[in-house]
């Protein structure tokens, strides 16, 4: 049986917490994440569960064992695979319409305001 997503059920115990009015304004912030290793990729998906709907990530790393204390993403199976790829997979696992530009390079001073351009925080 295949679920279908609806943001308002998925996000429905925020209320409370926050107030629909809240949650709809959280839903169309944009946040960029620069690095996905030990902090950036918990607040990528913590921000994800809260309903935050649209991310920049960027990192230029991919997963290796000494990231397992650690790193959310860091697996057996993703082993030698790119963070923002494995991280972008985990998030839209939690939000299927979320909106998600990656920069599997890193950042430079070249790729620098392409990744703030249209960011909230």
């Amino acid at each position: 049986m295949k679920t279908v997503f609806e943001y308002d059920n998925a996000f429905s115990r925020n209320i409370g917490w926050v107030t629909r009015t809240e949650q709809a304004l959280l839903r169309g912030k944009r946040i960029a994440i620069a690095g996905m290793g030990g902090v950036g990729g918990i607040h990528l998906l913590t921000l994800a569960r809260l309903g935050i709907s649209s991310f920049h990530i960027a990192d230029f790393d991919t997963f290796e064992i000494n990231n397992f204390n650690r790193q959310v993403g860091a697996t057996l199976s993703n082993l030698g695979q790119a963070k923002t790829e494995i991280l972008s997979k985990m998030a839209l696992d939690i939000n299927p319409e979320m909106d998600l530009r990656l920069f599997p390079g890193g950042i430079s001073q070249q790729n620098l305001p392409e990744f703030l351009d249209g960011v909230d925080l």
